[in-house]
């Protein structure tokens, strides 16, 4: 039998904007564990794996991860769809959360809604209107949509960025479920949630800072109502621009309003048990 879901952080220190940035420390740990760290508090999240390249420059990451008892597996740096088909050939699950190795403060919450939603629905991925820019580099997908993509699309982009042109291309060959937009307090387009440079890293620096001693943990809302009164420091990674393909992206997927869904979500604050939805 399948399990439900698998967590899969694409990780390298080969960054070209900010290189070795997931073994920078934020409050003492390195980004990367901090994302793993918050993977592994999904409720339906079976297994939390790092994917990184099987060049010599990720050893060092390979290593840290073997050394803290984290889950690792190495493949092509530059095929990062294959690394993903590789490990889901070797482990059979519904479906896989991508999640980039930039975004330190991924939500379970969120995770374990987009899964919830799909499960429901017997969906591919999820779209939400009006979500804002916290949410980022947590998406659910099935696995079963992976396989039919890295069968049809030969494209580089496709290869790079684990399919993500060809979906955007290409709604109609997906079975979408939509989502209500988390609570407001979450929702926020003026934040810069992601590590791309220098300027994000400090952002987050100062942030951890301040708020990780509290309780060795930090909540999305408490992040983004920090950053709301602390325009100093939300204001340090404003000028960082996303790469253009991500904001080309964006845009189609906006349109994805119009398509055709394959059910409607409410999302959900408490986590209900997973049987009543199977």
């Amino acid at each position: 039998m399948k399990q439900k879901a698998i967590a899969i952080i694409q990780a390298r220190m080969s960054s070209s904007r900010l290189p070795g940035k997931v073994l920078k420390p934020l409050a003492g740990k390195p980004v990367i564990w901090h994302i793993y760290n918050r993977a592994s508090r999904c409720k339906l999240v079976d297994k939390v794996i790092v994917a990184t390249s099987d060049e010599p420059s990720d050893t060092p990451l390979a290593d840290f991860c073997n050394a803290n008892g984290m889950n690792v597996y190495r493949g092509s740096l530059d095929n990062v769809l294959s690394r993903y088909t590789e490990i889901l050939s070797n482990e059979e699950y519904l479906y896989y959360v991508r999640i980039t190795g930039d975004c330190p403060l991924i939500h379970p919450q969120f995770i374990d809604n987009q899964i919830m939603a799909l499960l429901k629905f017997n969906g591919d991925l999820t779209w939400c209107e009006n979500l804002g820019t916290a949410f980022g580099g947590q998406g659910v997908h099935s696995a079963r949509s992976l396989f039919y993509i890295a069968d049809r699309s030969n494209n580089p982009l496709d290869l790079e960025h684990v399919g993500s042109v060809f979906m955007s291309d290409h709604p109609e060959m997906l079975r979408i479920v939509e989502i209500t937009p988390p609570p407001t307090h979450f929702v926020s387009d003026k934040l810069r949630l992601t590590v791309d440079e220098e300027n994000d890293f400090l952002m987050f620096s100062k942030l951890y800072d301040h708020l990780w001693p509290q309780n060795k943990w930090i909540e999305l809302d408490d992040a983004i109502e920090f950053l709301k009164k602390r325009e100093d420091i939300a204001s340090i990674n404003q000028t960082v621009e996303h790469k253009l393909l991500n904001i080309e992206l964006q845009e189609k997927f906006k349109k994805w309003q119009a398509i055709k869904k394959a059910g409607l979500w409410e999302y959900k604050q408490i986590i209900p048990d997973i049987l009543s939805l199977t």
